[in-house]
């Protein structure tokens, strides 16, 4: 009985590299890149009236208007995250008031980030709720696709300070009325994501004057 008790431990010992080679690791799923949006054909839009505290829910066609009371909602796209990607809708979106000096509202707007575009007047706000409808254009390509062109993609050279170089946003042109996404066509995708920061640098200190004294010696 002693004896099977000592040779226990040499046989776990022996079959332990035996389990370990069958233990097989799967490969991570295939995901799309994070600058990934897809198509949709119809903007689901809320309208809140400060006036009675009403709310009404807009169903806007890619392209086409809808009207509340004296509000007219454009929209000229709406995308949303593939299925792989956390959830997100954006839309670029034209709102108008009819009211006589009321600041009309022309960007993106997006679910996650109600930041980046906000419509509102002492009258009405404006929220994108969702993109539904149809797919179309952009569609994002197959995964295996997605995922080849990634890897065959060369790496972002650093920037000088070290960090990873942005890309920079073509300027708005002169004469154009200013928007929360001005700078930015309402065909592209929305980039939301924050500035990175430079890092600070120190000053030089400055240097003492030589005033042509003896130097201190010390005993």
């Amino acid at each position: 009985m002693r004896s099977a008790a000592r040779c226990l431990p040499a046989l776990l010992l022996a079959c332990l590299p035996v389990s370990a080679r069958a233990v097989e690791w799967l490969p991570a799923p295939a995901i799309y890149p994070a600058n990934t949006w897809q198509g949709q054909s119809v903007a689901v839009v809320r309208v809140l009236d400060k006036l009675d505290a009403h709310t009404q829910t807009l169903t806007v066609p890619v392209g086409q208007d809808a009207t509340y009371k004296s509000l007219t909602v454009h929209v000229t796209s709406c995308l949303q995250r593939p299925p792989t990607l956390p959830a997100d809708s954006a839309a670029w979106l034209e709102v108008r008031d009819a009211h006589e000096g009321m600041t009309p509202f022309q960007g993106w707007m997006a679910v996650a980030e109600p930041a980046t575009g906000v419509f509102q007047n002492p009258l009405y706000d404006v929220q994108l709720v969702a993109c539904s409808g149809d797919v179309v254009a952009p569609i994002p390509p197959p995964l295996a696709v997605a995922a080849a062109q990634s890897a065959a993609q060369p790496a972002v050279p650093p920037a000088a300070d070290g960090g990873t170089a942005a890309p920079v946003s073509p300027a708005p042109s002169a004469g154009s009325e200013s928007t929360p996404a001005q700078g930015m066509s309402p065909v592209q995708a929305p980039v939301m994501a924050p500035p990175v920061p430079s890092p600070s640098v120190s000053p030089t200190p400055s240097q003492p004057e030589d005033d042509g004294g003896a130097p201190l010696m010390l005993h």
